[in-house]
């Protein structure tokens, strides 16, 4: 079975017999060995493995819109996030510089006590161990999380965003980066989120007494403010081209029925994020990710051809003869720090789907504003 089939099986059986009692039930985490309250969707939807549109036509297929509501909306947040990264770049900059920064702070022991799960917290130490055991944390124990190692452990958002971004399965960097910035208080300014025993207690499916949380902090602050550059999408060139498939979106071919490019390939990210100390864990879902675009490389196109770095790309492009390389769109991200280093010698092309094209331009605000699009964008691509 393909990563796609399995994929596809998770959405109809989560359709069919989870959805309706979503809303009611999804704010409570039962522990990893009871996960029916939620769709365990999101790696697949990460790596568009399956699509925002056809997750959320499948809910459309079996309930009336109130009833799925909030489970849409979901869905929406990641591509909220990522059009406000799109159009804020240098956050993602700075992070990474700051990261630079913060990189001694690895090696102090309240760092490795937090990551190894260590600590006086049990709740913590047993989200720590589910991180890493199943590469998934419940998004509320996610909260509670980055609230605790933050407020609580007093370290770093920035390196609990990294811990966070190199083991979830369905870790990318928008919505992982900016929710981190928003439990710290800095993504909406003065507004942070701070765990509470009574909270973790009344959604966990455990008892945890004497948690001892830090439940009075403020909020972190920084001067510096990110005013928004606008998305330039390119126009594209199918003159001598090259289209070169990744697993950030691995179902771009199902929605774009005319690739009329003259070469393809499959460029394989797994050498940069292995410098990033990207988990095995993860690695081994972007592999089986890989595995299916080969899979669709070589009986759709008719092409085997693999990227594992620059030097593949250089030599490919003098054997064809290629001017234009086109990606399908690269967010913000450390693939797309790579691609940006190859635009320097190369012509390179990033194709948009419509529906970012359309969805980006709301996320200049916050998600509430962007919300009320939602009825005009399901209108339009449903």
């Amino acid at each position: 079975m393909s990563i796609r089939e399995e994929a596809l099986n998770k959405l109809e059986d989560f359709s069919s017999n989870s959805l309706e009692k979503y809303a009611a039930e999804r704010n409570f985490d039962p522990g990893p060995g009871n996960r029916n309250n939620t769709s365990l969707l999101s790696q697949y939807i990460s790596h568009r493995i399956i699509d925002e549109q056809e997750t959320i036509q499948s809910a459309y297929n079996k309930l009336p819109f109130k009833k799925i509501e909030k489970f849409v909306q979901e869905i929406f947040w990641r591509t909220y996030w990522k059009g406000w990264l799109e159009m804020r770049p240098q956050v993602w900059d700075d992070y990474k510089q700051d990261l630079q920064n913060l990189h001694e702070q690895l090696n102090s022991s309240s760092y490795v006590v937090a990551t190894e799960g260590k600590t006086k917290i049990l709740c913590f130490n047993d989200w720590v161990l589910e991180l890493k055991e199943f590469g998934y944390l419940h998004n509320h124990a996610r909260m509670w999380f980055a609230s605790i190692w933050i407020f609580t452990l007093g370290l770093p958002w920035q390196l609990g965003a990294d811990f966070f971004l190199k083991h979830l399965l369905d870790g990318d960097p928008a919505s992982n980066t900016l929710s981190w910035r928003w439990i710290a208080g800095l993504h909406t300014k003065g507004k942070h989120y701070l765990a509470t025993e009574w909270n973790i207690n009344k959604f966990s499916s455990k008892t945890y007494e004497y948690l001892n949380l830090n439940e009075q902090s403020q909020p972190k602050h920084e001067d510096k403010s990110y005013a928004i550059q606008p998305i330039l999408f390119d126009e594209i060139n199918n003159k001598n081209s090259l289209f070169i498939f990744h697993n950030l979106d691995c179902s771009f071919h199902l929605r774009e029925k005319e690739m009329n490019f003259n070469h393809y390939a499959l460029i394989d990210f797994t050498s940069i994020l292995k410098k990033e100390n990207y988990s095995k864990q993860v690695l081994d879902f972007k592999f089986r990710s890989n595995q299916y675009l080969k899979t669709v490389l070589k009986e759709n196109f008719n092409s085997q051809t693999i990227i594992e770095h620059k030097d593949n790309l250089q030599t490919i492009i003098k054997e064809n003869n290629i001017k234009n390389i086109i990606f399908p769109y690269l967010t913000v991200g450390y693939e797309n720090d790579f691609a940006k280093e190859i635009k320097k010698d190369f012509d390179v092309y990033y194709l948009a789907r419509e529906y970012d094209k359309y969805c980006w331009q709301h996320s200049t605000k916050g998600f509430f504003k962007f919300k009320e699009q939602i009825p005009k964008i399901i209108t339009r691509f449903l």
